[in-house]
């Protein structure tokens, strides 16, 4: 009886054990699938309307809209020094002075140079000239006694023929005189008279030769005396243009005198417009270097921004855009400015600091492109350092969704999957078609479609239409950490 007993206690013993076994078996089984179950729950978001802005941020430095360096030509010594770094200036003040003693020698010298130079050239000239008219009253003194000698000449031939022909004449008269006498007497006569007639022909005939002969020397030396004095009169006028060439050899000397001239004015700096003084470079005594930066002055009443912007932002901007400045000097009070100068010139010197979103991504690069950013009335000057937000898109109360969330199907339509809740607690991933509109950073505008608000969005990729699914509720995807609406920009900060 002892030992039956014992067997029964024995087999209650092993029975308690195997359940004890099985209960946490189960127990293990079902932690185990609670856990798998949670690595496996999906994401959603709720879906609503937020303000969606795309702007980019630049940092720049502040300066007047017109800067003017002041310097001179003149390499003297500085003799007053009239304005330090911050004093205000009106258009006309006088800024420094230089010492024009040195100048004033050097131009004194040239200028009787030059003066001693002219009046020689000018006697030279007169002297020149008369010579010409000399030239000129000479031919034709000559050129008149040539003439009246051929006057002479012709007039002497002429009188000369008309003897020869006289004489041939009476000859002629004579000799028929002597064919028609009977009379010997009569006839010898007359043959004495033809033979008297005949000498004096001769003769007239050897003056009329003489008489040619003295009218074509009489040309030829008009010839003569022409050519000589147009000879004499083209020395004289060479003589005249050979000095006005001379005349060129002063011109390094006048080139000399008007840069010493622009010196002498350069040795009182007069300020061209108001503004206030932003750096002197020199002092009283010091020697200026020609042409050297003395005094800067800028506009102190219409400011910009030089701001530095990447090479992925640049494109983006133009002329016009509205900004909206703030700095820490004024305690990020906004400044409204107008972009009115987009340099789309690299520049290798200029800073710029790469940055992704708001989060600067490196150090400072060097090279990139700028702006200039014109700024309302305002109190911040000239180096101060500033902020510009220049706004690309700005949509308000928007319906939006993350922009890798939406899909195409087949016939190339939008569509985004989201949550349909089941009555045991699980969801079924339903789509959702979407008409979209601008995409802006991270989102993606709904202008349209199934999509509302309030709906929940599946926020994993590997969910497709259909599947059922745990899923876990988050926060509304419209609102940051801190409650505030999403943006998203690009900045830009440079020195």
């Amino acid at each position: 009886m002892k030992k039956k007993f014992k067997h029964k206690k024995l087999v209650i013993v092993l029975v308690i054990i195997v359940a004890a076994i099985i209960v946490l078996v189960g127990v293990a089984k079902r932690k185990l699938n609670s856990v798998a179950e949670a690595t496996n729950i999906v994401q959603l978001e709720k879906v609503d309307k937020r303000d969606l802005s795309d702007f980019i941020s630049l940092t720049g430095t502040v300066s007047g809209e017109t800067k003017i360096n002041y310097s001179s030509t003149a390499a003297t010594e500085i003799k007053t020094v009239n304005v330090q770094v911050g004093d205000v200036v009106k258009e006309g003040d006088v800024i420094a002075t230089l010492d024009k003693d040195s100048i004033q020698k050097q131009i004194n010298v040239l200028e009787k140079s030059l003066s001693n130079a002219a009046a020689l050239k000018q006697n030279e000239t007169n002297q020149n000239q008369r010579a010409l008219e000399r030239a000129k009253e000479d031919q034709k003194n000559q050129l008149a006694q040539a003439n009246d000698s051929i006057n002479s000449a012709e007039a002497a031939y002429t009188a000369a023929q008309n003897t020869v022909n006289s004489l041939n004449n009476q000859m002629k008269s004579v000799s028929d005189q002597v064919n028609a006498a009977s009379d010997e007497d009569t006839k010898a006569a007359l043959q004495e008279k033809l033979s008297d007639l005949q000498d004096q022909l001769s003769s007239a005939k050897s003056d009329l030769t003489s008489a040619d002969s003295a009218r074509k020397e009489a040309k030829n030396n008009y010839t003569s005396v022409k050519s000589s004095t147009d000879d004499a009169i083209y020395s004289a006028q060479n003589s005249i243009e050979s000095a006005k060439y001379n005349q060129t050899d002063d011109s390094d000397t006048q080139t000399q005198l008007d840069q010493l001239r622009k010196q002498l004015d350069d040795c009182t700096i007069t300020s061209k417009s108001a503004g206030i003084v932003t750096a002197v470079n020199v002092s009283v005594g010091d020697v200026n270097t020609a042409n050297a930066t003395l005094v800067t002055v800028e506009n102190n009443t219409d400011m910009i921004v030089n701001a530095s912007v990447t090479e992925k932002d640049i494109l983006k901007l133009q002329e016009g855009m509205k900004a909206i400045i703030t700095s820490d000097a004024l305690d990020d009070q906004e400044i409204n400015g107008e972009i009115i100068k987009v340099v789309k010139v690299y520049n290798a010197s200029q800073p710029t600091t790469e940055q992704t979103g708001k989060e600067t991504s490196g150090a400072a690069n060097t090279g990139g492109f700028s702006v200039q950013i014109k700024l309302d009335p305002c109190d911040l000057i000239s180096g101060m350092s500033a902020k510009a937000k220049i706004v690309l898109t700005d949509r308000e109360n928007v319906l939006s969704v993350p922009y890798d969330l939406v899909q195409q199907d087949e016939d190339g339509k939008s569509y985004v999957l989201c949550a349909e809740e089941n009555k045991d607690g699980t969801y079924t991933a339903v789509k959702k078609n979407i008409t979209v509109g601008d995409e802006i950073n991270y989102y993606t505008e709904v202008t349209g479609g199934d999509l509302k608000a309030g709906d929940y969005i599946i926020m994993d990729y590997a969910i497709s239409e259909g599947d059922t699914f745990q899923g876990e509720r988050g926060s509304d995807v419209s609102e940051t950490e801190d409650g505030g609406s999403t943006s998203v920009s690009s900045e830009v900060t440079a020195d």
